[in-house]
Parts: C-alpha cells; structure tokens; sequence
C-alpha cells in the first residue's frame, strides 16, 4: 500500500512538474518585410530552430505584404522579433518600440554591410550611371532601403530625381527586389536599383546568369538590415534572445537575408543614424 502511494504521489508531482514545464513555455511571433518573391522567412528557418532549442522559446513566423504592415505588426502587438531593412526599422523603433539587436554575417565577408546595385541587362545601351536619365526605372518599394532610399541617395549624386518627370521615362515599384530584377530580364525595365543581398541570392539559385546584366553602379556600404524585438518583451527575455542567435552559429548552419550566414554579430539602435539623417536629408530636398 505505501509503495502504491508512493507511486502515485511521485506520478502526480512528474504531472505538475511536466505541466508547469509546458505553461511556461513562452510564445513569441516574428514577422519578415516582403524583400523577396520567395518568401525571407525560409532562410530563417534554421537559426529560428536553434535559438528555440537555445531559449526554450517557441517563435512562430507570421507573413506581411508590405513593409508597412510589418512595422504595424509589431506596434499592434500581433510580432514580438522582426527582420526589417534599415529603413523599415527606423520607422519601426520611432512608433513600434522596435530595438535592433544583431545582423547577418555572410560566409567570407569582413562585415553584415551590403550595397544598392544599379543593374542593366548585358546587351543594353546604357554604360554608365549617368546615361540611365530618360530610361524606363524599376526600384523594389516605397520603404525599401537598398531599393528605394539608397537608390534615391545615388540618384541625387548625378542630380537626378524620381520625381521629376523630365529625368525619367518612367519609373515604378515592382514590389521586391527580385520583382525588379525581372523587369530589367523581361525588357519591362532599362535598369532596376536593388539589394546586392537579392541579387547574389537570385545568382545563386540560377533565377539568372551573371553573363545577362551588367552592375552599372554599386553604392557605398549600407548598414545592414537588422533582426530587431519589441521593447514589450521582458528584458530577461530579450537578453535571451541576442545572446541564443549571436551564439546559434556554434550549434549548426544557420541562415538570413540572402541565404547561409557564418555569424550574427551585435548592433544597436544608434548604428542606424546614418540613415536617418539620409531620410531627413531626402525630405528636405
């Protein structure tokens, strides 16, 4: 009788314990700005697994259609992480208390910075930055960085504008940096400006071969686009988060913008102020 108590006494402590285990498990939802036709949030699969295993966390990844909604995903409380480009994260910590914490490292670079490409198919007239004025030009998105903002940086450079009327044929958003590759491949465009990290991706999954475009012009470095958390998220928690994905490249391969990454490395809130005063510059032009 007493080891028949015994029994079921230990049963129902393994009950509670296991129990407890389970409501303790905290749930966190990541969303992704739409940068690609494939969907970003594939490469993350594996470093989201990894951090999960690290933390004991569930994340769950939610999908947006626009880099708007993204930010308004975290500010509404429906996204706990995001992966945002540099612009989509100011507007993201100004109104969604968003916090940069780390960026991808990609294998056999110095650092997570990367580059807007101007890019032409390889047959095409156009030789050099400044004989793009008059031609027909695709960017990815309003809110994009290395798609719209940076693109819009360059321009300026050659006094150039996409809004006046008399220096380009057309221009237009395609929706995403692959989407305005394929202008360019489609004859629908005479040069797209996009993220070198969609570029090199699509090259490498075969969507084109380096002998059809031609990279006219190359930006200077970008900061790159960050995985950022909800301040909302408990500190404790946050602290959990950084230090599982800086140290997720020690359990396994680990993906990000673009594809494979070596490494996350740290960053901050303040390593975005360079573009911000690019935003305000290019408001007040």
């Amino acid at each position: 009788m007493i080891i028949i108590l015994k029994r079921l006494v230990l049963t129902v402590m393994v009950f509670f314990v296991f129990a407890n285990a389970q409501a303790e498990t905290k749930k966190f939802n990541m969303v992704f700005v739409p940068a690609s036709e494939k969907g970003d949030e594939s490469d993350y699969k594996s470093l989201i697994s990894i951090v999960e295993k690290l933390t004991g966390f569930e994340i769950n990844t939610i999908k947006v259609t626009d880099y708007n909604a993204a930010v308004e995903a975290m500010r509404a409380g429906r996204a706990d992480i995001a992966w945002y480009g540099g612009k989509t994260y100011i507007k993201a910590a100004e109104i969604a208390d968003a916090e940069a914490f780390a960026a991808g490292v990609r294998p056999g670079e110095k650092n997570a910075n990367y580059f807007a490409y101007f890019v032409v198919k390889n047959d095409s007239k156009i030789k050099k930055f400044s004989d793009i004025k008059g031609k027909v030009l695709s960017l990815n998105t309003i809110g994009s960085t290395t798609g719209d903002l940076i693109p819009q940086v360059e321009l300026a450079k050659i006094n150039l504008s996409t809004t006046n009327k008399d220096h380009f044929k057309n221009v237009f958003y395609a929706g995403s940096h692959d989407a305005c590759l394929l202008a360019v491949l489609n004859n629908q465009s005479d040069v797209c400006g996009m993220s070198s990290r969609n570029f090199e991706a699509r090259l490498a999954d075969n969507t084109f071969k380096i002998e059809q475009v031609r990279i006219i012009h190359k930006s200077d470095p970008v900061p790159p686009p960050p995985l950022a958390y909800s301040k909302k998220i408990p500190l404790e928690d946050r602290k959990k988060i950084k230090k599982a994905v800086l140290e997720a490249h020690k359990h396994g391969e680990i993906g990000g913008y673009g594809g494979k990454m070596s490494h996350y490395i740290s960053v901050k809130d303040s390593d975005y102020d360079v573009l911000r005063k690019v935003v305000e510059l290019l408001k007040n032009k």
